[in-house]
């Protein structure tokens, strides 16, 4: 989801929980209430609701997160719900 010329911010799902979801940036945590894509074709739809760590992001899945799994990767689109 990134515009053109800027690099998408990529993570990497730590841990799936129901439809609580961790996720670990290297380069910049999304901010919160932010908006994450995740799966195959980026179906899958989390919202940031904390930052637990200087690296993590604890979202919600607003989306079944049927087939998600931890190493996926998740992109920040960098926008709000």
């Amino acid at each position: 989801m990134a515009t053109e010329g800027t690099p998408a911010n990529v993570g990497i799902v730590v841990s799936v929980r129901g439809s609580v979801v961790d996720v670990e940036f290297d380069v910049h945590l999304p901010p919160i209430y932010s908006v994450l894509h995740a799966g195959p074709r980026e179906e899958i739809v989390i919202e940031v609701l904390a930052q637990p760590n200087a690296r993590q992001v604890r979202g919600i899945a607003l989306t079944p997160t049927q087939g998600l799994a931890r190493g996926m990767s998740v992109e920040d689109t960098g926008r709000p719900l």
